[in-house]
């Protein structure tokens, strides 16, 4: 079957909507860095009568100031078939979007959010390097996270230092994020919390990267499952390191309105 012809930034929204899952056109235009909004909604509009993406719109009075949101359709699901960088498996859930719930919808936007406030946080001499779940699914470097029975995360970054005098990058901490859901009931957060710890201590981290262990980051939907999971998470880490170990790792925690209000480079985590 031969797909209707779109242009190669058309194609490249469609790899951001792959990665991301679901955004909306300010934060497509912003991942984009492009300028000219009108020029993206005329590509977004061209692509939804293509069929290679799809939109959630109201048109409500109340909802109608609510910007869409984006995701892959089947002609884009068709497209990222075509070629061989993306695992098989990963493009079929795609065709799945429609049915997917405004909990798993919010948080995909949420780590998009995140993924902006690291782009912007680059600097002459130093920048973050991020992928998400769908990135390190692929060959890419936290690719060995797909292999792993523990942890699932569904954000990696890592900050990437400078040296002005010999130009090579130094990696100076690494970092999981997860977010959890707020219909999450406690035992599988208490599970979730028991896996990482797990991670860590395991040796997988080390075999696989030449870097010190994660900083694991966690955000909880409301101030009551942070109190829980900071404190089964210290109570977790006490049972392996001391307070005071220097390789005792780091895994802290903020909930999602800190996020969204200061970003996940602003001074919102709490340490466990």
């Amino acid at each position: 079957m031969k797909l209707p012809s779109i242009t190669i930034k058309q194609q490249t929204i469609l790899k951001l909507l792959y990665t991301h899952r679901f955004l909306n056109r300010i934060q497509i235009q912003t991942l984009m860095n492009h300028s000219d909004y009108k020029r993206i909604n005329v590509w977004l509009k061209d692509l939804r009568e293509k069929q290679y993406v799809a939109w959630i719109y109201s048109t409500d009075f109340a909802e109608k100031t609510k910007p869409a949101i984006y995701y892959i359709n089947i002609n884009g699901v068709r497209f990222l078939k075509t070629g061989d960088k993306h695992p098989i498996h990963e493009v079929r859930k795609r065709y799945r979007e429609p049915s997917r719930s405004q909990t798993f919808i919010d948080r995909c936007m949420l780590i998009a959010d995140c993924c902006i406030t690291l782009e912007k946080g680059r600097t002459d001499t130093a920048r973050y390097y991020y992928e998400t779940e769908a990135n390190y699914l692929q060959d890419n470097y936290f690719h060995f996270l797909a292999d792993s029975e523990l942890v699932h995360p569904h954000l990696c970054f890592s900050k990437e230092e400078l040296d002005s005098s010999t130009g090579e990058e130094t990696t100076t901490n690494s970092y999981l994020l997860e977010v959890f859901d707020p219909t999450l009931p406690r035992y599988r957060i208490k599970k979730r919390l028991k896996d990482y710890v797990e991670y860590l201590e395991d040796g997988d981290w080390e075999s696989e990267t030449n870097v010190a262990l994660p900083i694991i980051l966690f955000v909880c939907p409301r101030t009551t499952d942070l109190i829980y999971a900071k404190r089964r998470t210290r109570s977790l880490l006490a049972d392996i390191w001391e307070h005071d170990d220097d390789d005792r790792p780091h895994v802290r925690f903020a909930t999602v309105d800190k996020l969204r209000a200061l970003g996940v480079r602003g001074e919102i985590w709490e340490e466990a």
